[in-house]
């Protein structure tokens, strides 16, 4: 297997301490999934059990078809917009069937794939280093609202990243967020809270479609299908044969449909989020496996107490996490850093300028629009100095 730049397992790893690594990899993305999934629960009404149910069955599924830890995140620009506006789950589960259908679409006509040729490597790279870049500017809200939980996690992070390397990176913030949790979390109720399957109204369709499906399409595609394919070559190598940008964007429309109709968040595979599980241990499927299994347990047993059993865990150490995962994924650039001044500057540049302006706009998708013609440029300019041949 190929995973450069993630942390390496030791040879001689015993059988819990494999087990450990499955562990620090399979939580290493709820610095994503939690803020998200917080706001959603108590300022748009969804049902918990919906939405942490879909989620884990998301990651087994997702886990057992692509042979490695895929991310389940809810789209961003989709989940900011409904947050900031307000907008009832009605809108939100018809936005999630109709971005579903148009994913499903695009795999199945083949369009992803021609469209997806239209992604150089350095637009590629400057997507991931923009949205490195976003992770960490996000993180820093989470982090100055519990600063000192999150020096310490900071600390504790460091210490198993860099000096003692046979620990698993997460465990110990996660074992310092599990103490912390339970002091904190106070559980009122057990069981699942009872859903029905939704049913959205047509004014619902067409309303997801104009004010949270349009804005997000162009994120989607750019970031959690092309860079997403991207990213899994170079942390995984030959182990990600199965991820394409056909097979990502089916998945992705089979399961935004079937949680539209649930009760769920509309959800993603997200090249951050790659980043995140395969850089803290997560090698295989199996740590997909872990973070499902315990999203569903968190759906079925604390039903409406799971917003308080998730709001528990510090934000400082969420804000950590996040931070980790943006740098981790924005180094990403390194394999387009030129050795030869000037040769080879241009592709980072394009990059730069990808990353820059997605960023300065907080949108990847101007970002990319922008890189393709810095890009293009570049190219034309590139054939114009050519010699004449003749014919």
């Amino acid at each position: 297997m190929n995973m450069r730049g993630v942390k390496p397992i030791p040879a001689n790893t015993s059988k819990l301490s494999a087990w450990l690594w499955d562990f620090s990899g399979a939580f290493a993305d709820i610095g994503v999934l939690f803020p998200l999934a917080i706001p959603l629960i108590a300022k748009n009404g969804f049902n918990p059990t919906s939405l942490f149910l879909s989620a884990g069955l998301f990651y087994i599924v997702s886990a057992y078809y692509f042979r490695i830890t895929m991310p389940v995140q809810p789209l961003k620009a989709m989940a900011a917009i409904a947050i900031a506006s307000g907008i009832g789950v009605g809108t939100i589960h018809a936005a999630g069937c109709v971005m579903g259908a148009l994913l499903i679409t695009l795999a199945l006509t083949g369009l992803s794939v021609k469209l997806g040729a239209l992604f150089p490597t350095s637009v590629i790279r400057g997507i991931q280093l923009g949205l490195g870049m976003i992770l960490i500017r996000t993180s820093w809200g989470l982090i100055t609202g519990d600063i000192q939980i999150a020096m310490l996690a900071l600390a504790l992070l460091g210490l198993a990243y860099f000096v003692r390397k046979a620990v698993p990176p997460l465990i110990p913030v996660l074992a310092l967020g599990l103490v912390l949790s339970i002091q904190r979390v106070h559980v009122g109720a057990f069981g699942p809270v009872a859903f029905l399957p939704a049913l959205p109204s047509p004014a619902d369709f067409w309303t997801g479609f104009v004010v949270l499906v349009i804005p997000q399409i162009a994120l989607t595609f750019g970031n959690a299908i092309v860079a997403t394919e991207a990213t899994a070559k170079i942390l995984y190598g030959a182990s990600a044969a199965r991820l394409n940008l056909r097979s990502i964007p089916l998945s992705m429309g089979i399961a935004n449909i079937a949680t539209g109709l649930l009760g769920g968040v509309p959800m993603c595979h997200g090249s951050g989020g790659l980043t995140a599980h395969a850089k803290f241990g997560a090698k295989s499927e199996r740590s997909g496996y872990i973070i499902g299994a315990f999203l569903i347990i968190v759906a079925l047993l604390f039903g409406e107490s799971a917003l308080n059993v998730i709001s528990a865990f510090p934000i400082g150490i969420l804000g950590v996490l996040l931070m980790s995962v943006g740098v981790l994924h924005a180094t990403l650039i390194r394999d387009i850093i030129p050795t030869d001044w000037p040769a080879g500057w241009f592709p980072l540049m394009i990059a730069l300028v990808t990353a820059v302006t997605g960023v300065a706009s907080q949108n990847l998708s101007i970002g990319f629009v922008a890189g393709i013609a810095l890009h293009t440029v570049g190219h034309l300019w590139k054939r114009a100095k050519q010699p004449l041949r003749n014919v």
